[in-house]
């Protein structure tokens, strides 16, 4: 995940921050917006990868939250598409959405508080 989810999630989620109310960075020229729509296709990409026979966890959990991951990444690449960044915003809680619901699942100790020394 460290070298496929999260450097293109983190692209689609830099799209569209907003600090005080106020947006701070975001694409602003057609080329950015393009490399928003491509890393957003990329997550869809890497969602099918997931579901090859041999990588599912189970076969129900693994599929539902991996299937809205890709679900989400289509809405960001539509989103910047359309040059929207409030549905770019809305697509990339869609996709943190899916990322915790599965770290939760499958990885539940993942933010849990280091044990102390011995």
């Amino acid at each position: 995940m460290e070298t496929t989810v999260e450097p293109v999630s983190n692209a689609v989620f830099d799209a569209a921050v907003w600090e005080n109310g106020v947006q701070v960075g975001g694409p602003k020229t057609a080329d950015d917006w393009k490399r928003v729509q491509a890393n957003a296709l990329m997550l869809a990409e890497t969602a099918n990868l997931l579901l090859m026979n041999g990588r599912a966890k189970d076969q129900v959990g693994w599929t539902i939250r991996t299937v809205a991951m890709k679900d989400a990444a289509l809405e960001a690449a539509r989103a910047a598409d359309a040059r929207n960044t409030q549905a770019i915003f809305d697509a990339g809680t869609h996709i943190y959405q899916s990322c915790t619901g599965c770290h939760l699942q499958y990885i539940p100790n993942l933010n849990a508080p280091p044990k102390p020394a011995e």
